[in-house]
């Protein structure tokens, strides 16, 4: 009876192992197992999208909950809360941290586990799809000695990978690098890592208190969630700090609204705040089925584009990207310097209105005119840029 339970036992470990490998065989970024009323479902997200991949029985489904909270060391007697927690797994030499999230649904537990890779987090920062203007600004931006940066942009939009490779470029013996994070993603080697354990009341603000103790020279803040962390970085960077952190909002004017809203003064955010950077991720074209086409007038009108511009790029599929003429994701980036002018309206309380028209006079490289470069350069799709940037287009 006791082989056959450890026989059983096993099988389940090789399963969610397996579901596991060829998750990271079809280069997903998340993995979703979904109890539904007959069946408990798998779907992997590739590039940004989820796809069904197969049904598991629910049958199964006890078991393999089990088996994935005993690796994430969750308690597995708890039903009815939702858990996180993270493993380790490996694939020949290459070693994988799983992050793992709980939540309880009609039918049982949802799990989703998201993948990082160790290797591939760490990409440099001209890797990222920049472009030589906003890399040149990027590295201005963070080489100033104090202030903050903050990166804004959806769940999934790449911002943990852009914070990586600039603490990755910064990571010199003369510089103490802190981060706190919820969880730790990455181990970087040269940096003092701190988890964040709201459980034990380790919150991003209790630990900011300590870390201005520790002598920072740069600290990166998961994220800014409440007032209080707002505050607590705030007087970090302005005894002279360099502090990099992401924020909930999806533009400098809605930026600048929050903090203020959260007890910051305008002159303190005018002051303290150096550059504030958007992201997106849109998949690229799959260079081993990529054809030419021609673009219709409307298409090209909208995207602003000379009729010079003929031909563009789109793959057609093949086996390399399963039928889906993508592979791979490359980053779009609006980055917004902090000048004088900037400060000076924020100080006056300037409206939101009065932001954008600034703004849009400093022919700033929006997010929309970052993605159309990567259209006329072959690089993505006008379909992609749709579907991440949410504007219709007409065909």
């Amino acid at each position: 009876m006791d082989n056959q339970t450890d026989n059983g036992q096993m099988l389940y470990v090789d399963l969610v192992q397996d579901v596991v490998l060829s998750a990271i065989n079809n280069r997903a970024s998340d993995i979703h197992f979904e109890p539904q009323r007959e069946t408990f479902d798998v779907r992997y997200r590739v590039d940004g999208i989820l796809y069904p991949v197969k049904n598991l029985g629910r049958n199964l489904q006890e078991e393999v909950t089990s088996k994935i909270k005993v690796l994430c060391k969750m308690d597995i007697t708890e039903h009815r809360l939702p858990q996180d927690g993270h493993f380790e797994f490996k694939d020949q030499d290459k070693i994988y941290n799983i992050r793992v999230s709980t939540l309880p649904g009609l039918y049982g537990e949802t799990i989703v586990l998201r993948i990082f890779d160790r290797e591939e987090i760490l990409i440099k920062l001209e890797s990222l799809g920049l472009e030589e203007d906003q890399l040149r600004l990027i590295n201005n931006l963070i080489t100033s000695p104090s202030g903050m940066i903050l990166t804004t942009g959806p769940t999934g939009s790449g911002k943990t990978t852009f914070l990586y490779s600039i603490l990755h470029a910064l990571n010199k013996p003369d510089k103490n690098i802190v981060t706190l994070e919820d969880p730790i993603e990455f181990q970087m080697a040269g940096l003092r890592q701190t988890n964040i354990n709201e459980a034990m009341n380790l919150t991003f603000a209790k630990a900011m208190r300590s870390v201005v103790r520790q002598d920072p020279d740069i600290v990166m803040l998961g994220e800014i969630r409440d007032d209080e962390t707002a505050q607590m970085a705030i007087q970090a960077a302005l005894t002279g700090i360099l502090i990099f952190s992401t924020f909930h909002t999806f533009d400098v004017p809605a930026l600048v609204t929050r903090f203020i809203e959260m007890g910051i003064s305008s002159s303190v955010a005018a002051q303290i705040i150096k550059g504030v950077i958007s992201i997106r991720l849109v998949r690229k074209v799959c260079f081993s089925c990529r054809e030419p086409y021609v673009m219709t007038d409307t298409q090209r009108q909208f995207l602003g584009l000379s009729s010079n511009v003929q031909v563009f790029q789109r793959g057609k599929g093949c086996n390399l990207c399963q039928a889906k003429g993508y592979t791979g994701r490359t980053g779009i980036f609006e980055i917004v310097y902090f000048d004088d002018e900037i400060r000076a309206a924020i100080i006056e309380k300037k409206p939101a209105s009065y932001l954008y028209e600034l703004l849009s006079k400093k022919n700033i490289k929006s997010l929309k005119t970052s993605a159309i470069s990567k259209v006329a350069q072959g690089v993505t799709t006008i379909e992609e840029i749709v579907r991440v940037m949410g504007v219709f287009l007409q065909a």
